[in-house]
């Protein structure tokens, strides 16, 4: 055989293989961390004997269809770019749920009403000042969240409210063909996102903000009116979670949803949804969700105490960050010009489990 005809028979073997590494980095493109989310998986049930049972995953989605309503709506703020942050959310979701609280002698549909409601002022707030008063989005929402915080406790004078809302449990342990009522909604809500990002002007307008949003204020699209959008809607999921939330509980607290902000920024970030604006899906982000909520199981399974599961969130923020921008497409490699800061953090480990002792 000449070397032309084994280079010719060689061809289709090349493409196969092309074509697959071409696969290969869609999906990692598209489902975010996934291969992470399947390590994490089998490292759990190495780990934990309960990690892979009917019972713990239940509790899972559960209580990861809070998280999950919260992330969605961060993911969409920081697509919309321009530095879009919600810092919001976790004391939003305490607010809207005291203030759905005060509804309950209205029955369920004026609790869950109220609530989101709550979630959406904030939420139009944040876009407000935003948008037409040029603030940016981290004073914005760091101003919103300290206001939320103080309606929660000027509400509550710092007390839980306790909901005896007939059917309210039912949005906890409830039922649809068998499956969980709370990922029934956050599977619709996802749904609902993937659908409207993909297959929707209002996705595809997004995306031109967050990508570049002079092009996009050229091309007719209204970059303010997308953002206040977005942020009125992180309001609106944040509401929708606080009502997960209070059924779960059957208490309004003023302390719930504390830390959730990092949480949801770190899910998202995960799953894709590039700092910078402009990039990630709905389906990265739902991967997202899935790593840091079995991955806050598994450190509950391992009674790792609350504290260092903080550091680990923070942690993982960072190096997803630090991956994330690696992937954008830069010659400039982020994660090695990281290598200081990557130190620091270790010696930082160190100097906490020699003071630990």
């Amino acid at each position: 055989m000449s070397t032309s005809d084994s280079g010719v028979a060689q061809a289709p073997e090349e493409g196969r293989t092309t074509a697959w590494s071409a696969r290969v980095r869609r999906i990692f493109a598209t489902s975010g961390m996934f291969p992470a989310l399947v390590l994490l998986i089998i490292l759990g049930y190495i780990l934990s004997p309960t990690f892979l049972t009917a019972i713990n995953i239940s509790n899972v989605v559960r209580l990861g269809a809070v998280l999950g309503l919260i992330t969605l709506g961060q993911a969409l703020v920081i697509i919309s770019g321009g530095g879009g942050i919600d810092l919001s959310v976790g004391a939003v979701m305490a607010a809207a749920g005291i203030i759905g609280a005060m509804f309950q002698d209205y029955g369920l549909g004026a609790v869950i009403l109220g609530t989101i409601a709550g979630g959406a002022f904030f939420g139009v707030v944040n876009g407000l000042g935003v948008t037409t008063a040029g603030l940016q989005p981290f004073i914005t929402t760091l101003a919103t969240r300290s206001i939320a915080v103080g309606v929660a406790f000027q509400l509550t004078a710092a007390q839980p409210v306790i909901l005896n809302t007939p059917g309210l449990s039912y949005l906890s342990e409830g039922t649809i063909w068998s499956i969980p009522v709370p990922i029934v909604i956050l599977v619709v809500a996802l749904i609902v996102g993937q659908f409207a990002m993909s297959r929707t002007t209002f996705g595809r307008n997004l995306y031109a903000v967050g990508g570049n949003e002079d092009a996009a204020f050229a091309s007719g699209v209204s970059v303010k009116g997308y953002r206040f959008g977005v942020y009125v809607i992180s309001g609106l999921l944040a509401g929708l979670a606080a009502v997960l939330g209070i059924a779960q509980l059957n208490t309004a607290d003023p302390n719930f949803g504390s830390g959730y902000e990092l949480q949801a920024i770190a899910a998202a970030v995960v799953g894709g949804a590039a700092l910078s604006g402009g990039r990630g899906t709905i389906v990265g982000v739902a991967v997202g969700i899935a790593i840091m909520a079995f991955l806050g199981n598994l450190l509950n399974l391992l009674n790792v105490n609350p504290a260092l599961q903080a550091i680990a969130t923070g942690l993982i923020v960072i190096i997803a960050v630090a991956l994330n921008r690696q992937g954008e497409g830069s010659d400039d490699k982020r994660v090695m010009k990281g290598l200081p800061l990557y130190a620091a953090l270790g010696v930082g480990a160190v100097l906490l489990i020699l003071m630990s002792k």
